[in-house]
């Protein structure tokens, strides 16, 4: 008999104990990506955090942010979307400290298994401990668990300079600082580069990566085209135009450094 294929979940939790370590540029990426793998389907992203009130425009992606109090009928609903539709993808954007673990828990009550987390940390020495407990409360009641750890925040995408930057990951021998991958017990490690472009699209242009992406991957391949409608409006209208140009760059650029995350998802 033909050993059954087990299905994969189209369920993303993004979470961390510790504040401030990037989960929502992270859920911002993961819903990017999705929608580039498939873009059929329907991507609700659920920003669970009393304390964020920022509000991301877009025309892709179904944000909501919710209050912790509701979070238990959230994680219902989103169970059952989940299982009644393929096509739909839910992302959970966990808050930090005790948000977390409240989140986890209510995905624990109902025996929620199976689910891809993305566990965001940056190279603070002081949060291996937050990683280590983040991790070992999902281990705790979901053995089946896709947990991916992702690096974020990095100076450069070289190998040898992000071990040298993510000491707290990878250790340092001379500094006699262990390396912790062993006892993280993580499938993947993945890397996002330091780029202003996050903050620049949450704080500025209040917009998200994809509706940006888009936009820009159109910009940039016919620039030739919108260059000749700028030229008929005038040099200042060129000039503020060929601004959006590099920006457009830049986004997709930091898409296809991206790639390696793509693949996995």
């Amino acid at each position: 008999m033909k050993k059954e294929e087990i299905k994969k979940s189209n369920i993303y939790v993004i979470p961390q104990t510790k504040g401030g370590v990037g989960k929502t540029t992270i859920s911002g990426i993961v819903a990017t990506l999705l929608y580039l793998q498939n873009q059929n389907q329907k991507i609700n992203l659920f920003e669970i955090d009393d304390n964020n009130k920022s509000r991301i425009n877009s025309n892709y992606v179904n944000h909501q942010s919710i209050k912790l109090k509701d979070s238990e009928v959230i994680i219902d609903d989103i169970q059952f979307t989940s299982l009644a539709d393929s096509n739909i993808s839910n992302i959970i954007d966990a808050g930090g400290g005790n948000d977390t673990k409240l989140i986890l828990e209510k995905i624990k009550e109902i025996d929620l298994s199976g689910l891809n987390y993305y566990v965001p940390v940056n190279d603070d020495m002081e949060q291996i401990d937050n990683l280590l407990d983040t991790i070992t409360l999902i281990r705790d009641f979901d053995k089946s668990a896709k947990i991916n750890l992702v690096l974020n925040r990095c100076f450069t995408l070289e190998k040898e300079e992000i071990q040298g930057q993510f000491i707290n990951i990878f250790g340092n021998h001379e500094l006699d600082i262990p390396n912790q991958l062993d006892n993280l017990k993580v499938d993947n490690v993945f890397f996002v580069p330091n780029s202003p472009i996050f903050s620049i699209l949450k704080s500025h242009y209040k917009v998200s990566l994809l509706d940006s992406y888009l936009s820009s991957i159109d910009l940039v391949s016919n620039i030739d085209t919108y260059r000749q409608e700028w030229i008929k409006e005038g040099q200042e209208v060129f000039k503020s135009n060929n601004k959006r140009y590099r920006f457009a760059k830049m986004v997709v650029e930091l898409i296809n450094q991206l790639e390696p995350l793509k693949k996995a998802l």
